[in-house]
């Protein structure tokens, strides 16, 4: 189960979509509360924290362009799956670019976010295109 909360209709309605697509590709069923946050004094563009042994709460910058949302949700969503299937690990004594989870995250990111749009047919948004 997905829910999506704050933010614009097409915020809500777009993460919607990907997390479900994501979920699918990776072959995980979590409940995922997205919320969009001001974070106004936050660096960070968005957070994944366990809740429980299968739910997961994900806080997205509500002021960020829609691509830079759609690959920071993506970012968050694979830490949802290497929660899910028993990936994560503490890794707070290693520098943040040079953790596992965060190179994996980061390596998916964009993959996920073009394979998206190609199955939702939405490339053609500007949004969608390279900055």
């Amino acid at each position: 189960m997905i829910v999506v909360n704050g933010g614009t209709p097409n915020q809500r309605k777009y993460a919607d979509s990907m997390a479900l697509y994501v979920c699918r590709k990776f072959d995980i069923e979590p409940v995922i509360e997205i919320s969009f946050k001001s974070m106004s004094n936050d660096e960070n563009y968005g957070y994944c924290c366990q809740l429980d042994d299968n739910e997961y709460e994900i806080e997205i910058k509500r002021s960020l362009r829609m691509r830079d949302m759609l690959t920071t949700l993506a970012h968050e969503l694979v830490h949802v799956k290497q929660y899910f299937k028993g990936e994560f690990k503490d890794e707070s004594h290693i520098e943040y670019w040079d953790r596992e989870a965060e190179i994996e995250a980061h390596g998916r990111e964009i993959g996920l976010f073009v394979r998206w749009c190609e199955k939702e047919k939405l490339s053609h948004h500007t949004w969608a295109q390279t900055n």
